[in-house]
């Protein structure tokens, strides 16, 4: 976890969005300002005033080539390199507003307000700077779970008002697997300023002991535009357009594969905190397979909403919260459900009690609860509709042993409520993993 540093520029830093009838005043002054530059090229109280209301109506581009131009009357002027860069900055020019900066500052006797206002906007630059590139980490572990494929708590179920004792395959099973996991960020620049286009992939595989039937395979990509809202007066504000797709393979025939789009609004507005609104649609086709001969039955649309939001309390402390709905729309009714659900989170960094591993340990707990309401009762099991509420608890103690590996160990509680039998589960599980950063 990083540590804590000066807040983001904010609102504060700049003009205030004009009214209707303010712009139409604007307009009129901007006009009598660009005769008087004409006129004069060499008046600088005249070109700052006409650069701030071309900023305040959102001309940012205008405001630039004035104080650009004026560089050539007085070149150096740290006031003039700073508004410059604060405006490039608006823009989402970053490495460009960088250059204005440092050069603002450059001056001897430099005011420390001045410095100050400078060394904000630098960190904010170097934060926004941070996602460029490729980025990424795998990690590699075993994990052991008390019921490894969901089976019912008890061996006897209720169907339709009759008692059954469910098959070996179809009960809980405590099992163990070796696993895979893998994510890839990219991020490239786009002509336009403060536009980026995102290439993200999730990977994961595990393989189990007893249950070869439970063998999974994943991959997600999603790839889009990322546009910077700092030019529209949103400070620290971006959205995410981006396509989804993907697929899974399960007992090594195919599971399911995916198509859908989704937008993130999301916003910083200090380094501290973040907090993002996430939709996202999925057309999901399952396939039939011999494990698993009724899977296509679960094939449709899912719409989801996500909302989240996580801030550091400490330099070494951190809480998050999430919320979640849900709707998937199956083929079949009785597969059909709404969904909604809830995370909180808590992180904290302490110092390592291992001379030998000098960096700091991170220490996460995370619950999350869920309920499921389908729309029509599956026809098999009873005359009402299914209901269905899922806790879980997650511990992980994460052990830096270089600067670009660590060491995890999770261990974790689930438990469903049903009024289904085929349904109520719980499952106790541990795993550990080595996770590699790039």
């Amino acid at each position: 976890m990083a540590h804590a540093a000066s807040a983001a520029p904010t609102d504060r830093n700049r003009p205030p969005r004009a009214s209707a009838e303010e712009v139409v005043r604007i307009e009129e002054r901007r006009t009598a300002l660009f005769q008087v530059m004409l006129d004069n090229p060499g008046n600088l109280d005249a070109a700052f005033e006409y650069a701030a209301l071309s900023s305040q109506v959102g001309d940012l581009e205008g405001a630039i080539a004035t104080l650009e131009r004026m560089l050539i009357f007085a070149p150096g002027l740290p006031r003039l390199q700073l508004e410059l860069g604060v405006l490039y900055f608006r823009l989402g020019a970053y490495e460009t507003a960088r250059g204005y900066f440092d050069a603002a500052v450059a001056v001897p006797d430099i005011p420390e307000e001045v410095r100050r206002k400078v060394d904000t906007y630098l960190a904010a630059i170097d934060q926004k700077s941070d996602g460029v590139g490729v980025t990424g980490s795998y990690t590699v572990g075993a994990r052991y779970q008390t019921n490894a494929n969901g089976g019912p708590t008890s061996s006897l179920v209720t169907l339709r008002g009759l008692s059954y004792e469910l098959s070996d395959d179809a009960r809980r099973s405590p099992d163990a697997n070796v696993f895979a996991s893998g994510e890839v960020r990219s991020t490239f620049d786009l002509p336009p300023q403060g536009v980026e286009f995102k290439l993200n992939g999730q990977a994961h595989t595990e393989f189990y002991r007893d249950r070869s039937d439970l063998n999974l395979g994943l991959l997600e990509i999603t790839a889009g535009p990322s546009f910077d809202l700092n030019r529209f007066g949103l400070e620290g504000y971006s959205l995410d357009l981006y396509g989804i797709g993907g697929g899974a393979v399960l007992s090594g025939e195919p599971f399911l594969s995916s198509f859908g789009a989704g937008a993130l609004l999301g916003a910083r507005p200090t380094t501290d905190l973040y907090y993002g609104l996430r939709g996202e649609y999925r057309h999901e086709t399952f396939f039939n397979s011999a494990d698993h001969p009724t899977m296509a039955e679960k094939s449709g649309d899912r719409l989801q909403l996500q909302m989240a939001a996580t801030y550091r309390l400490a330099p070494s402390v951190s809480v998050g919260i999430a919320g979640i709905a849900d709707r998937f729309h199956a083929d079949t009714a009785y597969n059909t459900y709404w969904q909604v659900g809830g995370v909180v989170g808590y992180s904290v960094d302490y110092a390592s009690p291992i001379d030998a591993l000098p960096g700091a340990w991170n220490l996460a707990l995370s619950s999350q609860l869920s309920r499921r309401f389908y729309d029509e009762a599956d026809p098999m099991i009873s005359t009402k509709s299914q209901d269905t509420t899922k806790w879980a608890i997650n511990l992980t103690q994460t052990i830096p042993i270089e600067t670009d590996l660590a060491a995890q160990v999770q261990a974790g509680y689930q438990h469903a409520w049903s009024n289904y039998d085929t349904s109520k589960s719980d499952n106790l599980f541990l795993s550990i993993g080595l996770k590699k950063v790039f």
